[in-house]
């Protein structure tokens, strides 16, 4: 008897479920949508502590490279579905034989201070890949010594391989620096440059400020970019907070 009744409960409650479905595609009711607000603030721990906040320096230290992600553009992200779109980049083609990539910038890529994204741009930062010295890893200025970038207006440029590489544009998602800030800090000395701690980038997202204690970082303020080519975010600022492990960021939650 108990188990008949548990099927007559399995029974309404599909009917009900078919019932709001059928209820909700009748003519003239409309579907019950979200619109999302701009505003707010949103605060989240970091596990970790800050060192520099540069896109080139920040491949042991993921607390950084997670703020970094938002200050910083590239040329290409990847979709849920694994697919190559155009972050800083508005178009691509490659040759016939696979060797030259040809990039086209989008022309409204801006600097957080203003100044346009230029072609110049990229060739600066891989530059620092090919120069960078001991602070870029060794796999990295390998795979850049051979390949050539080739400057063709302001938005305009070139790959250059020495042979094909079909995965090429994975290796397109890192974080573009500007030349007209950094130019002076060649090689080793990008590692101490003032830039590190007052980032400028063209991501979503906008340095503010460090949050500090006793001497100590202990946070970074982020403020959204009104100015920002895919929209403005929606999330007027973002507070990140570091803390030593898990335990205490889970403490500070509750």
């Amino acid at each position: 008897m108990k188990k008949f009744r548990w099927q007559l409960l399995i029974i309404f409650l599909t009917g009900l479920v078919i019932g709001i479905l059928l209820l909700t595609e009748q003519p003239g009711l409309k579907p019950l949508t979200v619109e999302p607000t701009a505003g707010g603030t949103y605060a989240e721990a970091l596990v970790g502590s800050f060192d520099r906040l540069n896109p080139l320096l920040d491949s042991h230290n993921t607390a950084d490279r997670d703020i970094d992600r938002l200050i910083f553009s590239s040329l290409l992200k990847f979709d849920d579905r694994g697919i190559a779109v155009g972050d800083l980049a508005a178009s691509w083609g490659v040759s016939l034989d696979g060797t030259i990539y040809n990039f086209s910038l989008r022309a409204d890529g801006k600097w957080h201070d203003g100044y346009p994204v230029t072609s110049e741009d990229i060739a600066f930062t891989i530059n620092y890949f090919k120069n960078g010295g001991s602070f870029i890893p060794a796999d990295i200025q390998t795979f850049w010594k051979d390949i050539k970038v080739v400057v063709v207006s302001d938005k305009d440029f070139q790959f250059i391989l020495p042979e094909p590489f079909a995965p090429f544009l994975d290796y397109l998602t890192f974080g573009i620096l500007p030349e007209h800030l950094l130019e002076s800090a060649a090689g080793e000395a990008l590692v101490d440059a003032p830039f590190n701690l007052s980032p400028v980038g063209t991501g979503a997202y906008v340095f503010s400020r460090m949050l500090t204690d006793n001497g100590q970082i202990t946070g970074v303020v982020l403020k959204a970019n009104m100015a920002y080519f895919a929209g403005r975010p929606f999330i007027e600022e973002i507070d990140f907070h570091y803390y030593p492990d898990s335990q205490s960021a889970f403490s500070a939650l509750v």
